[in-house]
């Protein structure tokens, strides 16, 4: 039995360093971490162009089939996910519009969707922060480019929105320290179960 936890937000939420603060202290999690680059570069390959309507169908189409093979290749037992899911139909439903494109996603990537929705999470944790405050992380982070930080950013005013027709716990970012937000995290998932709690350990 796998009982799958997925951790969203905007770029420099924080998703993968709680991802990997959580990785740490359970060692008995199943951690994923969000990787595009192999379908980026197969798109590199194809010669698809996402701003055209059949591109970004076969870009889609291209993360969704990726997506439903891992997580047919998930094992049993309690999985935390950087992103998920959830993030994929999100970004494939309203990225076209926020590009001011009236593609229907829903009608030309219908297989694909419903086959997605069948392994949404049991629990979104989602790690909201002021878009000035993500802006500073983004600077401070030397780790990553982020080059594609400015294109997604007009998605955030939807993205929690959207994600509130899920089971989800918010996690409101903007005054806690890493550790802080990983306790958080932690209270919220040994209450439904998930997790031992610390002083358990």
């Amino acid at each position: 039995m796998r009982t799958i936890i997925s951790i969203q937000g905007g770029m420099a939420s924080g998703k993968t360093t709680l991802a990997r603060a959580l990785e740490d202290a359970y060692p008995e999690l199943h951690v994923y971490y969000e990787n595009p680059y192999p379908i980026v570069q197969k798109r590199k390959e194809l010669g698809l162009d996402i701003r055209t309507e059949d591109g970004f169908v076969e870009n889609q189409r291209l993360f969704i089939q990726a997506e439903i093979e891992r997580f047919r290749h998930f094992p049993d037992g309690h999985i935390i996910l950087d992103r998920g899911p959830e993030d994929l139909e999100f970004y494939t439903l309203h990225y076209p519009q926020i590009h001011g494109q009236d593609w229907d996603m829903e009608s030309r990537l219908k297989t694909e969707l419903e086959a997605l929705r069948r392994y949404r999470s049991d629990l979104i944790i989602y790690l909201h922060a002021p878009d000035h405050l993500l802006r500073e992380r983004r600077d401070a982070d030397h780790t990553r480019t982020r080059q594609s930080f400015e294109q997604h950013q007009p998605l955030w005013a939807l993205e929690e929105k959207w994600y509130k027709q899920f089971p989800v716990y918010p996690i409101d970012t903007t005054a806690k320290t890493p550790e802080q937000v990983r306790q958080a995290a932690v209270h919220q998932l040994s209450s439904i179960g998930f997790l031992r709690r610390e002083n358990e350990i």
